[in-house]
């Protein structure tokens, strides 16, 4: 779709009686506190924490001139027509069937989605020399085995020596690049790039998406993870899962998770407490979308200053395997 929408905001006010029964979406605690406080207009499981500081909203609705409502749909890469009484009923309180007084319009210009060809990720797979951490998987786990990786998550060589991550959806249309460099050693550098842009009609997806269609993993469960590197790296110790990567620890976005309804996930964020609290409050939204989702909290309930003591703390499954 190209053209104008509508993004339609809730013009949020907070309630002055607060629900001293309910879960917290965000922290999962018992709200008997009052720290978490409803919206207006809202259902109960929508507000603002003021315990943890976080927002917890539905996700945005776009209109058109003809009053037509979408939502986007990451797995199409386009906006879909909504249907309203589901998701009113799912989002607005019952008492406040009149909307009008509650959202506000905010004009936005819609790209149109664009792909990258494919000819491009086969010829940057056949750069020589290839790039650091090609260099590293092959010292570490054999070229048989960095063949293997390679060729499953098309790692590609730029020119200037990185290393190419291909966003490619289940439908294995190539949607994104993220380009990253490492040391000899594996290690990441702080200096990326990221050549495709939003703005001009290139959208993320899951890294390793595409591998959900194979026939052969069909029955395996899926396993998120924040690094491109860590995905790959898993996929060598742990194959009988599905590894993909949401690429970084805000990555996980509600557009990427179309694909993984009706399937078992495990998330796996990295060692940290803010990691683990991200993922805690984006369960209950993949629990109701229909993924089969649960969290392996690998600080063990931790905290930060414990987790640094002892030489873990924002580190990630990949570093485990390096230690065992």
């Amino acid at each position: 779709m190209k053209g104008k929408l509508i993004k339609v905001e809730f013009d949020l006010e907070f309630k002055k009686k607060r629900n001293f029964h309910l879960t917290t979406p965000c922290c999962h605690k018992s709200n008997k506190d009052g720290k978490f406080v409803n919206y207006k207009c809202l259902n109960d499981n929508y507000g603002y924490c003021h315990s943890c500081g976080k927002s917890t909203l539905p996700r945005p609705i776009y209109k058109d001139e003809n009053d037509i409502e979408y939502q986007w749909d990451e797995l199409n890469n386009c906006f879909d027509e909504i249907v309203l009484q589901t998701y009113y009923s799912n989002t607005l309180k019952s008492s406040d069937n009149e909307v009008g007084h509650c959202n506000a319009p905010v004009e936005m210009d819609v790209k149109e989605s664009k792909y990258i060809e494919k000819e491009l990720v086969l010829r940057y797979n056949k750069v020589k020399p290839e790039n650091n951490l090609l260099y590293y998987i092959r010292k570490t786990y054999g070229n048989t085995k960095a063949e293997l990786v390679k060729n499953m998550y098309n790692l590609g060589t730029s020119k200037d020596g990185g290393t190419i991550f291909w966003n490619i959806n289940k439908d294995s249309k190539v949607q994104k690049a993220k380009i990253s460099y490492y040391k000899k050693d594996g290690k990441r550098t702080n200096y990326f790039k990221v050549p495709y842009k939003n703005e001009v009609g290139y959208f993320s997806c899951l890294f390793g998406e595409h591998l959900i269609n194979i026939p052969k993993n069909k029955n395996k469960s899926i396993i998120l993870v924040e690094s491109e590197k860590t995905a790959i790296v898993s996929a060598l110790h742990l194959p009988e899962f599905v590894w993909l990567a949401y690429g970084g620890i805000n990555g996980l976005t509600n557009d990427k998770l179309k694909p993984l309804i009706g399937l078992k996930v495990i998330l796996v964020p990295d060692i940290s407490e803010n990691a683990v609290a991200i993922m805690n409050s984006k369960l209950p939204y993949l629990l109701e979308l229909g993924i089969d989702a649960k969290i392996w909290d690998m600080t063990n309930d931790k905290n930060d200053e414990q987790l640094k003591n002892e030489g873990w703390f924002n580190c990630d499954l990949e570093d485990v395997f390096r230690f065992i």
